[in-house]
């Protein structure tokens, strides 16, 4: 009989699992010679693709100060991943745009990363998956509920 996990119970588990997780995706990362680019990049090219932005846009998105955003915004542009063009509607602002390389970039990482991960959970049994197929799109649901729109991330297609 399987014990049934309080929330607390279950709030622990995660805070074990991910940060794990994310190691050994680095970890991973790191064999396969792809860590020049992080995770935070990874998800600013794909924010970026789905909606243009200024720098200062995505420092209120992401809640940091402009200053740290800038600084990313030009390590994507000085790798070819990012450009900026001037905005239309304010001459003083450049809305930030994914160049093709920045989004073939992204993809690749991204496939990469679900490759990884997949190869995590290939050792599940049946019935594992079959729960987390049932956990993870409601957590999901009553994460995103509790978000503002624009702090939402959908996964890339």
């Amino acid at each position: 009989m399987t014990q049934t996990w309080t929330p607390e119970q279950t709030a622990q588990a995660m805070l074990d699992v991910f940060p794990n997780l994310g190691r050994l995706m680095h970890l991973r990362m790191r064999e396969t010679g792809e860590e020049e680019a992080t995770f935070m990049q990874m998800g600013v090219l794909a924010r970026i693709q789905e909606c243009r932005m200024t720098t200062s846009d995505l420092a209120k998105m992401r809640k940091v100060s402009l200053q740290s955003a800038s600084v990313l915004v030009q390590a994507l542009v000085d790798r070819g991943w990012l450009t900026r063009t001037p905005d239309p509607n304010d001459r003083r602002q450049q809305l930030l745009e994914v160049t093709p390389e920045g989004a073939e970039r992204a993809r690749a990482v991204h496939d990469q990363m679900i490759g990884l991960i997949a190869a995590v959970v290939q050792d599940l049994t049946p019935e594992e998956l079959q729960a987390a197929s049932v956990f993870l799109p409601a957590l999901h649901r009553v994460i995103t509920t509790q978000l503002h729109p624009n702090d939402v991330t959908e996964p890339l297609p």
